[in-house]
C-alpha cells in the first residue's frame, strides 16, 4: 500500500484501495480494507477511494502492467510466475521515477520494501483499525 501511495503522490494519481477477493473474507465482492480499517479520504494529500464506490468504478485502460489489458475472463487465474513478473515490472516503474502512459496502474503484487520509510510512515499515520478490530486485538493481547 505504501509503495502504491508513494507512486500516486509522485504522479498526481488517485489511490484506489481495492482489496476485493481477499483470502481473509468469504465474500469476494467485499473490500477487505473497509472491513479492517476506517474509511479515509486521503493520505497526506493523495485522494483515496476505499469504500463501496469501488463497486461502481470502471477503471480506464490502458493498464500497467500490460497483462491487465487482457479480457477479464483471461485474468481470473494468474500463475505465480505472472505475479512475480508484475512485481518486478512495478518495481522498475516506481524506481524509474517516471509515469506510465497507462491510465490505470494495478499494484496487485507484494511490493514489500518498494518504498522509502517516509511513505510507510505516512500510510501508517493515516490508516486506522476499525474499533471492533482493535478491541479484538486488545483482548487477545490481554489474554496471552
Amino acid at each position: 500500500l505504501a509503495s502504491a501511495w508513494q507512486y500516486a503522490k509522485r504522479t498526481g494519481r488517485t489511490l484506489v484501495i481495492d482489496w476485493r477477493g481477499s483470502c481473509y473474507l468469504d465474500d469476494p465482492f467485499t473490500n477487505a480494507f473497509g472491513v479492517f480499517f476506517e474509511p479515509i479520504q486521503d493520505i497526506a494529500g493523495v485522494p483515496v477511494i476505499c469504500d463501496d464506490r469501488i463497486n461502481q468504478l470502471s477503471f480506464p485502460g490502458p493498464f500497467f502492467p500490460t497483462w491487465w489489458n487482457r479480457p477479464s475472463f483471461d485474468c481470473v487465474y494468474r500463475p505465480d510466475e505472472q505475479i512475480f513478473r508484475e512485481r518486478d515490472e512495478l518495481r522498475q516503474l516506481f524506481k524509474a521515477r517516471d509515469d506510465t502512459h497507462a491510465n490505470t496502474v494495478v499494484c496487485d503484487a507484494c511490493l514489500m520494501w518498494g518504498c522509502d520509510q517516509d511513505a510507510e510512515r505516512q500510510v501508517f499515520r493515516a490508516v486506522k483499525l476499525r474499533s471492533e478490530v482493535q478491541a479484538r486485538i486488545d483482548a487477545i493481547y490481554q489474554e496471552h
